[in-house]
């Protein structure tokens, strides 16, 4: 898990003394041979790493040395800590410039290390219920053929694995019964429901964000779109499904009335969960506590059968889209209109 927070506070440096930092931790970490090949692959994409932020990443040349400096390095970036605090992307350079990350943060700075130093990473989103997604970096071991991967989180269960699974789906199942919901926080209340398909961010984005001093806003409010599909961990497993949002915005579940404030249109649903819908908001409240209970949770199932998300779920992304809006995205951005199922 990522670096506890000292009892008297983060002490904050300058950039140029946190990168002296952390420069002073990996110098004697860094492999000549690997340092080599790091400033070659760097040179050949155009992207320049100089001083203190080449010793950093050319030590970091393992998926496994990833993980440490993610668990043993950084702090984790809660930028939800408060109502008025302002949400960050930050790109690779500002984690190290910080010593800070959240999980989008964590894996993008996985992913462009991992991908500096050849080891082919893809990125997978493990979808949750009611509970925040998490963003996994996945690398294949070329010695054993194995997967294994790289996450920022502050519980424990949710950081990275080791080489040590056969498939990038079997990395994915184990952080099953580790994810419990945030609003309960009990153990037994277990909140993933999907996972994606391997992204390649590379591909999709081009590789000069790995070097940027900008927020890469562009690639957390667009990387999961109408081309990515999931599949569940349990029931239909078999069968693809959009990420319920971009599905919500498919299928007009979610519109924008004409002053641009998203809402939810339930003459669009399913007529049956049209009906379910209106059940579940009558009897759901604060008898439940945090998390619907009871003939809510019945209602609840109900229409997660027959669109993939729940009342809440459905609620929650009309609510963030005004942030996405707001921000300057379109929703075109994310319906591909491609043949999906």
């Amino acid at each position: 898990m990522s670096k506890p927070i000292p009892e008297g506070g983060i002490v904050r440096l300058t950039p140029e003394a946190k990168l002296r930092e952390f420069a002073g931790l990996y110098r004697g970490a860094v492999d000549p041979a690997a340092a080599e090949r790091f400033a070659a692959r760097c040179d050949s994409l155009g992207l320049r790493f100089a001083g203190d932020e080449f010793t950093v990443l050319a030590a970091l040349d393992t998926p496994a040395k990833v993980q440490g400096f993610l668990n043993n390095e950084l702090y984790y970036n809660d930028d939800h800590a408060s109502v008025g605090q302002e949400e960050t992307a930050m790109p690779p350079r500002r984690v190290l410039q910080t010593g800070m990350a959240h999980c989008f943060e964590g894996a993008m700075f996985a992913y462009a290390v991992n991908f500096l130093h050849g080891h082919e990473p893809c990125l997978v989103m493990l979808e949750a219920s009611q509970d925040a997604d998490h963003n996994l970096v996945v690398c294949r071991d070329p010695g054993t053929g194995l997967y294994g991967s790289n996450a920022q989180s502050r519980y424990p269960g949710l950081v990275g694995r080791p080489a040590e699974y056969p498939t990038v789906r079997a990395v994915a199942d184990s952080y099953v019964p580790f994810y419990y919901s945030d609003r309960t926080l009990d153990p037994a209340d277990l909140t993933l429901v999907g996972v994606s398909d391997e992204i390649d961010l590379v591909a999709k984005y081009g590789a000069a964000w790995m070097a940027s001093e900008e927020p890469l806003w562009d690639i957390y409010y667009t990387y999961i779109d109408e081309s990515r599909l999931f599949h569940y961990f349990s029931g239909d497993s078999g069968r693809p499904h959009l990420y319920p949002a971009v599905r919500a915005l498919r299928e007009n579940w979610v519109r924008v009335d004409a002053q641009g404030k998203p809402y939810v249109s339930l003459d669009d649903l399913p007529s049956a969960a049209r009906v379910a819908w209106r059940m579940f908001w009558k009897v759901y409240g604060p008898a439940d506590g945090p998390r619907p209970r009871g003939k809510a949770r019945e209602l609840e199932r109900e229409f997660f059968g027959l669109t993939g998300t729940t009342p809440i779920d459905l609620d929650d992304n009309a609510f963030d889209l005004q942030f996405y809006l707001a921000a300057g995205y379109r929703i075109e951005q994310l319906l591909t209109r491609g043949t999906t199922p």
